[in-house]
């Protein structure tokens, strides 16, 4: 048995809407739809039917509420007049806040005053904002294509994350039994053993006994081991949305290493998530400090900027990591966004978007590639907005 125990964890999905007889039908579309997500590990829950659950249908639906990475919400009129609906957002937007759970919102049907409501600030899908019936989606598959496409991007994140958390806790593994079988050469273990006349079976147990001795010894003793254990504790904190405890293990690793660049950067991750932009830019310009090469430290840098609305800031981060990196996929999407959403600059939106599906048709991305040139067909039939 591993004396570092680690595992790739399933990721929950939790889908909220009405049960009204419209919603029902677009909600039984995006379940066909889902059904490409099955090659990843995760696990979907459905909010519970008043009509065909059991009694305790309530219980069952908040009991979902309190485990899953993501909480999807399928936004409509009837959802949002429905008890059950604005209880399961209420608790939902607590999590959400509490930085355990990511909330997506879905527009199904128009709704009036987006922004008043709970999750107004948040970004929706499809990516446009334009609910699924309206006349921006045509073909309403387009639009779950769309909505499951980003859906798969945010978990293969939280995946990406996990095996990041594998390689750091195979590495420890290594240098942990690495130095065991230095530490057992040293001495000479079987030799004194054999010189003795113990029983055979005593050699296992000695060196067990040994070697969790020096597992022991070694934790405590080694800095870089250290670092190693907190950067894996808050990485597994980070899956598990705790981000409060996650800050505070990179925090100690930083105070072991005050030059460790992941330490860094997960901080700023972790800190971003709690809402605290300011100091999330300030992690991730020190890792630029210590490695000014770092593309993911002005990606992050740049989603920092654009939470505090600074627009041009964020442009400019995304810019030095293009220059840096001129494939980076996140550049070009971020920028090419702020570009499109905050900055009404269309042309400049349409050049990134242009060299993103260039990007992805160059890895092979096919679904990708057709979902960018779909956002630059719709963005270059946008008309002008209205001076008035």
């Amino acid at each position: 048995m591993s004396l570092l125990l680690t595992s790739t964890r399933t990721i929950k999905l939790f889908f909220a809407h009405s049960n009204s007889p419209y919603d029902e039908r677009l909600r039984k579309n995006l379940e066909s739809h889902l059904s490409s997500l099955q090659p990843l590990k995760v696990s979907i829950n459905w909010q519970k039917n008043q009509k065909l659950a059991r009694r305790d249908w309530k219980q069952e639906s908040y009991q979902h509420l309190n485990t899953p990475q993501m909480i999807i919400l399928l936004v409509s009129p009837d959802f949002l007049a429905a008890d059950d609906c604005r209880n399961i957002t209420r608790r939902a937007m607590e999590q959400h806040n509490a930085g355990k759970a990511t909330v997506i919102p879905v527009k199904l049907r128009p709704i009036d005053n987006w922004q008043a409501t709970p999750f107004g600030h948040l970004q929706c899908l499809p990516y446009n904002g334009e609910p699924i019936t309206s006349r921006f989606w045509p073909r309403q598959d387009d639009a779950f294509v769309d909505i499951v496409g980003n859906i798969r991007e945010e978990v293969e994140k939280i995946q990406e994350d996990q095996r990041q958390l594998q390689l750091i806790q195979d590495q420890q593994k290594a240098e942990i039994f690495a130095s065991i079988k230095r530490f057992i050469s040293k001495y000479s273990l079987n030799r004194i053993i054999r010189g003795r006349n113990v029983p055979i079976f005593l050699v296992g147990i000695a060196a067990s006994v040994i070697g969790i001795a020096v597992l022991l010894g070694f934790c405590n003793s080694s800095p870089e081991m250290q670092v190693n254990n907190l950067l894996s504790q808050g990485q597994d904190k980070l899956d598990r949305r705790d981000y409060q405890g996650a800050s505070e293990d990179y925090t100690q690793a930083i105070q072991i290493d005050p030059k460790n660049i992941n330490a860094y950067i997960k901080r700023g991750h972790a800190r971003h998530f709690l809402k605290d932009y300011q100091a999330a830019i300030k992690d991730y310009t020190q890792a630029i400090k210590i490695v000014p090469t770092n593309v993911t430290a002005y990606i992050k840098r740049g989603d920092a900027q654009y939470s505090l609305k600074k627009y041009q800031a964020a442009i400019d981060d995304y810019t030095e990591a293009i220059r840096l990196s001129p494939d980076s996929v996140d550049a070009y999407k971020n920028r090419g966004f702020v570009y499109e959403k905050n900055l009404q600059n269309k042309q400049e939106a349409i050049k990134d978007y242009k060299k993103l599906a260039t990007i992805y048709k160059k890895q092979g991305a096919t679904d990708k590639y057709k979902k960018t040139i779909y956002k630059i067909q719709k963005l270059q039939q946008r008309k002008p907005q209205s001076s008035n």
